[in-house]
């Protein structure tokens, strides 16, 4: 059998689908999505060393050759996995900045809603938290984390050119590789992260504060009367004539 190509697009993650042709129909699709589910289930409750073909095929309910044909490989089956988290995030954040209207602030409120909600499943947490680990010893699971991030800056610079057109491309790209680092971070100390035990109280509500103040400079944040930000900033439209 020909190898296949690891020839990567950046910003796509390799073999991130099952084989061309191997989930055109429902039904494959539907088993695809199994699989996924089911490998997500086995990192986060045995870590990537117990990850395995076979494991991910039990807890699927698919024989170990059905998974190969879709997925012949673990490499491949995490990649995919990466790329569906991706995509869907994405797809959340994007849905949730179209309830707010024009107004840049309560976009990025929205916006920041749809991550943190991401943040609250503790087996997307251990996934990430089990993948971080291993990246620093399996070439592998480096390559697939930094596609994967590569993917996730991307879409967070698309998110900034509609929040903030006059922002440099180059301003955007830096900013965005900050705000992707800020909530990586932020993961270990909230909602599923194993370190939430060590938070601090209104963690949410400082991270609206600040990032209003970086992505809007000069702009006074709206609070209420008791001093405590609302869980969707309002702010006005960021003045054209500030420094970039």
């Amino acid at each position: 059998m020909a190898r296949r190509s690891s020839k990567k697009v950046p910003g796509a993650l390799p073999s991130a689908s099952p084989r061309k042709g191997t989930a055109v129909h429902a039904k494959g699709t539907e088993r695809v999505g199994r699989i996924l589910d089911a490998t997500l289930e086995v990192l986060a409750e045995d870590g990537y060393a117990g990850l395995s073909l076979r494991a991910v095929a039990q807890r699927a309910e698919v024989s170990l050759g059905n998974l190969q044909y879709y997925f012949p490989t673990k490499q491949d089956v995490v990649r995919a996995l990466l790329a569906r988290y991706l995509a869907q995030a994405l797809q959340r954040v994007r849905e949730r900045m179209e309830g707010g209207g024009e107004e840049p602030a309560r976009r990025l409120g929205l916006a920041v809603d749809a991550i943190l909600e991401d943040q609250d499943s503790a087996h997307a947490c251990q996934f990430f938290a089990e993948l971080w680990a291993m990246a620093a010893r399996d070439a592998m699971v480096a390559d697939a984390l930094a596609v994967f991030y590569a993917g996730y800056r991307a879409g967070v610079v698309e998110l900034l050119r509609e929040l903030d057109p006059e922002l440099s491309p180059a301003r955007r790209e830096r900013r965005a590789a900050l705000l992707v680092a800020l909530f990586e971070g932020l993961s270990l100390f909230r909602g599923g992260g194993n370190l939430r035990g060590a938070s601090v109280p209104g963690l949410e509500q400082e991270l609206r504060v600040l990032l209003e103040q970086v992505l809007f400079p000069g702009e006074p944040s709206v609070r209420t009367t008791a001093g405590r930000t609302p869980d969707v900033p309002t702010a006005h439209r960021p003045s054209p004539a500030r420094s970039r």
